[in-house]
């Protein structure tokens, strides 16, 4: 900064004398460094002033620690990271509480041996696990027993090996006595019957995405001082599985909050047989979706409900398809449960649908069809910020969607949007979607569509989208100016993708999405990628998902990373980072 000061002696002849003050940035005070650090974000504070300091004080970089911006340190480059690897951990020390770490960070981190300097480190992020490696297990080095809360991110269904690992060595381990929150997420389900389990004392609050209804039974007879449970049943589980629900009050006396996701995996009476017997709960929470003929047993529900003596927050979402709907199995016909919890209702004749809802809605996640969010009489729903919306009405326009998203939604962050008819949308839309940032539109079908909805998204950062849709549209107009960071493609065809990512300028982060591919696939050198890297100056993290790497690439036995990229490989994914 510079500043001019001009001085004039009225006594004298015109004497003008110029003088220029110079400050540096690290002159400033700790104050508005700080709130400069706070308006960005870790990842940015992070690359502008983690080399700034000129002295042996380190300033600028306790200043960093500070804001816990070094808890983010996943999200860098591959030089900045061993940067901190390197100086950082070993300087800070006890500072760091946090961590979250991507798979293939695990090695790099492991042979700094960061630990050494980490003695207070008590939360652990791992994000994409994939494998374990028999004879070097990086994975074990970070599930230290000092750790009370633990996140881990699976990506795959295949790699059962690395979540029986972690459940039977660490989680469900007689060792494990300081964990207290855990959770483990796998849009695919987590499998846990059949593994050799220890009862956890120590957990008290568990979110965990589960296959199958038998996995949660597992859960009941060894989480033994859990207070907090959240579940997903993944898959569909059959009617006549035996458990005694009825020794769950005495199995879990401390359980005091219950939310339970059901999306076509559990019958109406099997989520019925789990909550009655859970007497203790102070707050249930369950979200219900399935095909009931005539409806549910409304009366059923409000006499366990009822039995809940202890129950005082109560939140759902129910939605069912059915054949021949019987007035009596709905919230209509028992007005006293619909006022007491506040139950808002909405059938559609035409489409056989029966949706049902506790306000105010505390999900932040929401599904709606088109038919639905078209009805005026649909609810402000302030607290929605991911959206699935499925398109189900072949002749509507995009710009009543809009319209309602901007209404209805006013905090959605997220959109997931499914185009069941393949609409062709031939008006241009002006209305505006400003705080989306993330889009799913990887199951579009028309490119119209997609060009028009992108448009209304002047703020997007994350794209996911199937590749024929970008080749059928003009990208040059599409996507002039675009903020998008993040991009997944799913495409069969990697010719297509250096023409694509030209459009793409400050692109960061590549995901490529192959899982179907097509017989007549040739296979190609992994080097490849190393061209998309030259294209996207900013890109520096690739990722490739494949049912089979090896059918994919060749040669990929002779890959070796070094100081200036990371390569590293497994049967379903390659990940270059530089």
């Amino acid at each position: 900064m510079s500043l001019l000061n001009t001085s004039n002696d009225s006594d004298s002849d015109s004497l003008s004398i110029l003088v220029i003050l110079r400050t540096l940035f690290t002159d400033l005070p700790d104050l508005v460094i700080l709130n400069i650090i706070h308006y960005l974000s870790p990842f940015d504070a992070i690359q502008a002033f983690y080399n700034i300091d000129n002295d042996d004080d380190n300033r600028i970089l306790n200043l960093l620690i500070e804001t816990r911006c070094f808890s983010s340190i996943h999200q860098l480059r591959l030089p900045l990271f061993n940067f901190v690897c390197d100086y950082v951990i070993p300087y800070m020390g006890s500072k760091l509480s946090h961590l979250t770490l991507y798979d293939h960070q695990l090695m790099i981190a492991r042979t700094k041996q960061i630990y050494l300097y980490l003695s207070n480190l008590s939360s652990l992020h791992l994000i994409n696990i994939i494998e374990i490696k028999e004879n070097d297990n990086d994975l074990s080095y970070f599930l230290n027993k000092q750790l009370k809360k633990l996140t881990i991110q699976f990506i795959s269904e295949h790699h059962i090996e690395a979540q029986a690992y972690i459940c039977e060595q660490f989680i469900f381990n007689k060792e494990s006595t300081n964990l207290i929150h855990c959770h483990l997420l796998n849009n695919y389900g987590i499998h846990l019957r059949r593994l050799n389990l220890f009862p956890n004392n120590s957990i008290q609050e568990m979110t965990v995405q589960l296959k199958h209804l038998t996995d949660l039974h597992v859960l009941f007879d060894n989480l033994i001082n859990i207070k907090i449970l959240n579940i997903e049943i993944c898959q569909w589980t059959i009617e006549d599985i035996k458990y005694d629900y009825t020794k769950l009050s005495k199995k879990l006396p401390h359980l005091i909050e219950f939310s339970l996701q059901t999306h076509h995996t559990l019958s109406f009476n099997q989520m019925i047989s789990i909550i009655q017997h859970l007497i203790y709960l102070n707050k249930l929470s369950f979200i219900y979706r399935n095909y009931d003929e005539r409806g549910i047993d409304i009366n059923q529900l409000q006499l366990i409900l009822n039995h809940l003596q202890c129950l005082k927050h109560l939140h759902f979402i129910i939605k069912f398809i059915y054949f021949n709907l019987n007035p009596k199995l709905t919230f209509e016909y028992n007005i006293q449960l619909k006022q007491q919890w506040n139950v808002h209702t909405y059938m559609n004749s035409l489409y056989k649908t029966y949706l049902a809802y506790t306000q105010p809605m505390i999900n932040r996640n929401f599904s709606i069809s088109s038919d639905i969010l078209l009805d005026d009489d649909l609810i402000y729903l302030p607290t929605i910020t991911n959206l699935n919306l499925t398109i189900h009405t072949k002749q509507i326009s995009l710009l009543p969607i809009i319209r309602l998203l901007n209404s209805h939604f006013p905090f959605l962050k997220h959109l997931h949007i499914v185009d069941s008819f393949g609409i062709e949308e031939k008006n241009d839309c002006t209305m505006k979607l400003f705080n989306i940032h993330s889009l799913n539109a990887s199951e579009l079908k028309i490119s119209n569509l997609f060009f028009n909805l992108i448009q209304s998204l002047p703020n997007l950062v994350y794209l996911q989208v199937n590749s024929n849709i970008l080749i059928n549209c003009d990208l040059k107009l599409l996507f002039v100016n675009n903020q998008i960071k993040h991009l997944e493609l799913i495409t069969k065809n990697f010719d297509e993708i250096n023409n694509i990512l030209f459009y793409f300028p400050i692109l960061e982060y590549l995901i490529i999405n192959n899982k179907k591919q097509s017989n007549d696939y040739k296979r190609k050198s992994y080097r490849i990628v190393f061209n998309w890297f030259e294209i996207c100056t900013q890109l520096y993290t690739i990722l490739i998902k494949t049912d089979k790497l090896s059918n994919l690439f060749f040669n990929l036995s002779h890959t070796e990373s070094n100081s200036k990229i990371h390569i590293q490989y497994s049967n379903e994914m390659l990940t270059v980072w530089k």
